[in-house]
């Protein structure tokens, strides 16, 4: 089992600000949990103290029971996606994907047919196994976006996380790449931890979310519940209202016959 714990974790900077406060939150063995709120609430720094990106004033912060505060990011055993799609350029699509496998030192290096194996595993539960020869210039920003998901993917990572992984894409895109990342999550079932602003892409894709505001926890429950009993102004306001007028919107642009 891979199950994440906050236990009053609070990330305070060195002008006294605090991004984080107190925060108690559980992710689930296998649980899709979206950090969702407006700009600036906390959700990134979340995700980045577990990450090891950033350090944690108080609190710990637990993998299955175990304290990660002080390991470093390579030794969490996480997989990792950001906004930008940080391919690297001169590299193939397989030597992007095998980057991380490769650089791994010591008992910790995989056999290189092992490398291949996962490799060609991972690209084909990307649909990228036609790509693997070309440079990333070569391809669409959706595929783009497989390809660094599949580089998280390929480390078979005990978590994983997602920054805002599809701002950087079209609307069109982001539809296909909600449903495909929501595909790979009920194939693999990885316990996975997503960063996003956009309500609709939270209510989609989520098991749980946990809303966020000026670095407090407001809210978490299934999607539906949390919409359909709010706890306080902020989650009605944010997430309930936002949905209602979409809604209403979609129907004054498509009216049933």
């Amino acid at each position: 089992m891979v199950e994440v714990r906050y236990e009053g974790v609070t990330k305070r900077y060195d002008d006294g600000f605090e991004a984080v406060k107190n925060l108690d939150l559980e992710v689930q063995d296998g649980e899709f949990l979206v950090l969702l709120g407006p700009s600036g609430c906390g959700k990134s720094t979340t995700l980045r103290m577990l990450a090891g990106l950033e350090d944690v004033s108080e609190g710990s912060i637990q993998i299955d029971g175990d304290k990660i505060n002080d390991l470093p990011p390579g030794a969490r055993g996480l997989g990792m996606v950001f906004q930008s799609y940080a391919l690297y350029p001169h590299m193939t699509i397989a030597d992007n994907l095998s980057f991380g496998l490769r650089m791994a030192k010591g008992e910790e290096r995989l056999p290189d047919d092992e490398i291949i194996r996962r490799v060609q595993e991972t690209a084909k539960l990307m649909e990228l196994d036609d790509q693997l020869e070309k440079k990333p210039k070569e391809l669409s920003g959706g595929q783009r976006q497989r390809v660094a998901l599949g580089r998280a993917l390929v480390r078979q990572p005990k978590v994983l996380l997602m920054d805002e992984p599809l701002s950087n894409l079209d609307a069109e895109l982001r539809h296909q790449m909600r449903a495909e990342i929501r595909r790979l999550h009920d194939t693999l079932g990885t316990t996975t931890v997503y960063v996003t602003h956009d309500q609709i892409e939270a209510m989609t894709l989520a098991d749980r979310i946990a809303i966020l505001n000026h670095g407090e926890l407001q809210q978490h429950g299934a999607p539906l519940d949390v919409y359909n009993h709010p706890e306080n102004e902020f989650v009605q306001g944010f997430l309930c209202k936002h949905i209602d007028e979409i809604v209403d919107t979609a129907n004054s642009l498509f009216p049933k016959e």
